[in-house]
């Protein structure tokens, strides 16, 4: 039980820290993380919110995640799938009241700072406490298994996959997309590897 609960508190934190992230990347007007460039892109393309966006883009890595890398999924991870568009729409609205868009260049470059900060910890945290990791790193640590790439490559191409298309739908493309292209994997890599040691 106890377990069970430390999980579920694990998948709050994780759901919370998307949601968050989500909403400091679009507020800030720089350019969003890749996941949330390209659901930005889905949302235009097919008229939709951010967070109805996500569930269409869980549905379609799911379905990858599944062929390439079932044993990395859980309950965790669709769990996850489906309650970060309530998060995600919940915090826009929320960080919406500030305005966010309309501050200088520094304070914006705070807010897409302090968002990549959450998206790779959400990322650190679903993969080392939760039952099942996020879709996505299923089919990095996939391609790892299956073509011995390293996963902070692996991770890096898709987001770099995911920029294109989101860019290509519309999505806005910026120094907030490059800093989360650059550093999300290698983040990810490197937080794993010091919880691990300690």
């Amino acid at each position: 039980m106890k377990k069970l609960l430390k999980t579920c508190f694990a998948l709050f934190i994780a759901i919370n820290l998307c949601g968050l992230r989500v909403s400091l990347f679009l507020n800030a007007n720089l350019g969003s993380d890749s996941f949330t460039l390209l659901q930005e892109g889905m949302g235009y393309a097919m008229n939709m919110t951010i967070g109805e966006a996500s569930r269409w883009f869980l549905v379609i890595t799911l379905t990858i995640a599944l062929l390439i890398n079932r044993k990395a999924i859980g309950w965790t991870t669709i769990a996850y799938g489906l309650l970060i568009g309530y998060s995600m729409d919940f915090y826009n609205q929320l960080i919406g009241i500030l305005d966010i868009p309309n501050m200088n260049l520094f304070i914006r470059l705070i807010t897409v700072s302090l968002g990549q900060i959450c998206f790779i910890l959400q990322f650190v945290v679903l993969i080392q406490y939760c039952k099942g990791m996020n879709q996505v790193d299923a089919i990095a640590y996939g391609i790892e298994n299956h073509f011995h790439i390293p996963y902070k490559y692996a991770r890096t191409s898709i987001d770099i996959l995911f920029i294109v298309v989101g860019f290509i739908l519309n999505g806005v493309i910026g120094i907030g997309t490059l800093l989360a292209m650059f550093t999300t994997g290698i983040g990810i890599d490197f937080c794993l590897k010091r919880l691990n040691s300690k």
